[in-house]
């Protein structure tokens, strides 16, 4: 009988497969999966599957795990198969000794990739990114990040994505090394492909609010594109250090907000860092941008109205996103609208307020802001 079979799994439970067009990511860095004394008692492992079932909508397709070897990830593989009905497997990563070396070098790796192969098929062989680690050894430290394809059964997409644990303290050129090999993986596998990359980067997105880190940006910016998943639905939650970035249309996203992971109940305990998900899909393209921009004075307040925009790139129009602009600092998102129009009811007479609109999809794709209006609240 193998080690992993001898954890409690829990019950079978009815899985839920997600949309074709709804790939579902996790990442998570687990940590009780990676050294010796975890590895003998792997409890906090099938209260981490608990958590990922109870609060993401769908089985989750691909799980970028951090800090674990492969017998940590076949037993979360082994739990989640066991409680949904479908099978994963270790398809990338997953050392089974995550310290390797010569004389010339040390290598560490500690990430590894799961597929659920109801939904996923593994497409060649994957391998490791290895860039520079800080290391006070007598030889050259590397670290190693795991990487791989799959494509989701029944649709043209093709995912290249890798699990990154950076523990270097230069995050932005090691991010950018990680990125540029990623992307000359598999030169063949052009249509209908869509990098990933996701883990623990080590480093909040922020070094101050409202100022992105390099390496957050360098990811975010043109000609990259990626996008930070949980920031695209539901904007800057924390200054955590894991994110999910994604070259695809975001059309989910959360993070497992009520886990408390100081907590002294070791019932309730999977790590000190809490996952991230995202549902991702083949929407990249952003609606048009709305056009004919007006404000006019009403009794509540300022009524704003605009022309529609149309959506082309497959998941339907969201809606609208209404901003105000501040004298200093950034632009304040101030509200939705399903519609055409929005009424600012929180204005004061005779002061001047200055609005930009933005329409999104259901895959979160943000068109350029509107021209900028302004008005004088009267009566």
């Amino acid at each position: 009988m193998c080690a992993t079979a001898l954890l409690h799994v829990g019950a079978a439970r009815a899985g839920t497969v997600s949309p074709p067009q709804q790939t579902v990511f996790i990442t998570a860095n687990l940590q009780e999966g990676y050294n010796d004394g975890d590895l003998k008692n792997m409890r906090e492992l099938p209260i981490f599957v608990s958590r990922v079932l109870s609060h993401v909508p769908y089985d989750p397709d691909v799980l970028l795990l951090q800090e674990v070897r492969y017998k940590s990830a076949a037993a979360v593989a082994q739990i989640l198969s066991a409680r949904t009905g479908h099978r994963y497997t270790v398809a990338f990563g997953g050392a089974r000794d995550p310290w390797t070396g010569t004389s010339k070098r040390i290598t560490v790796r500690d990430s590894a990739i799961v597929l659920n192969t109801a939904t996923m098929t593994k497409v060649g062989d994957g391998g490791w990114i290895e860039e520079p680690k800080d290391s006070s050894a007598n030889r050259p430290m590397y670290k190693g990040h795991a990487y791989g394809f799959a494509r989701r059964t029944g649709t043209a997409m093709t995912f290249a994505m890798t699990s990154i644990h950076i523990q270097e303290s230069s995050v932005t050129e090691t991010t950018r090394a990680i990125a540029t090999k990623l992307a000359a993986k598999r030169p063949d596998i052009d249509s209908g492909r869509y990098n990933v990359i996701g883990g623990d980067f080590n480093t909040s997105r922020q070094t101050s609010p409202n100022n992105p880190a390099p390496y957050w940006s360098w990811l975010t910016g043109s000609p990259r594109n990626y996008r930070d998943s949980v920031y695209a639905v539901r904007g800057p939650m924390s200054t955590a250090v894991d994110y999910i970035f994604a070259r695809a249309g975001v059309y989910a996203a959360g993070v497992d907000t009520t886990y408390n992971n100081k907590t002294t109940d070791p019932a309730l305990f999977y790590s000190d860092h809490r996952f991230r998900w995202a549902a991702l899909g083949p929407d990249r393209v952003a609606p048009s941008v709305p056009n004919g921009l007006q404000a006019q004075n009403v009794s509540s307040g300022i009524r704003l109205s605009w022309a529609g925009s149309t959506d082309t790139g497959g998941s339907g129009l969201g809606g609208y996103e209404v901003y105000r602009v501040k004298k200093t600092g950034p632009p304040r998102l101030i509200g939705t609208s399903a519609g055409n129009s929005y009424n600012d009811n929180d204005t004061y007479f005779t002061k001047r307020y200055k609005y930009f609109v933005r329409a999104r999809d259901h895959a979160h794709n943000r068109t350029a802001p509107t021209a900028t209006i302004s008005l004088i609240r009267r009566k």
